[in-house]
């Protein structure tokens, strides 16, 4: 992957996250959602209402697809 995903639309990358393996569970009361994933030992806490995509969540969705595609099966036949 030559480049970076940058979104500011917050529903497709909700969209993508899920596509990656992801898990979004709303925490309760407060509008926010945390985004668990089995890749990464910590979870993000962010707040829904907001129509912007946190960096964290863009940085983690982006190291996701990077690792997806040093993993993908194309790469066992160059070699």
């Amino acid at each position: 992957m030559n480049h970076a995903l940058h979104t500011s639309n917050c529903r497709r990358a909700q969209r993508i996250w899920i596509l990656l393996g992801g898990e979004m569970i709303p925490v309760r009361r407060t509008g926010e959602m945390r985004y668990i994933h089995p890749a990464f030992p910590s979870t993000i806490r962010a707040n829904d209402r907001r129509s912007d995509v946190p960096a964290v969540l863009l940085t983690r969705i982006n190291h996701l697809l990077r690792m997806k595609a040093a993993n993908d099966p194309i790469w066992d036949v160059v070699k």
